[in-house]
């Protein structure tokens, strides 16, 4: 295995990924809102002492989810 290819043996560089990254941010929210949702439905199910942390995780995820939101602008 050779760690460094010679330039005609290189392939081109792919095409950059259309898309936003808001659009990304917003589909994370959306996953974690659903989580939070689901935690907060069957908390009495979870609330085992190595599962209580589990709500906090999806408010996390939220929190840094719109900082998220406000610092990609419109990229």
């Amino acid at each position: 295995m050779r760690w460094i290819a010679k330039d005609s043996e290189r392939k081109p560089d792919p095409a950059p990924i259309t898309g936003t990254l808001r659009l990304a941010v917003l589909i994370g929210l959306i996953g974690f809102a659903i989580s939070l949702v689901v935690c907060v439905v069957f908390y009495d199910q979870i609330t085992s002492p190595n599962k209580a942390w589990y709500p906090y995780t999806c408010v996390v995820g939220l929190v840094l989810g719109v900082l998220a939101w406000f610092k990609v602008g419109n990229r």
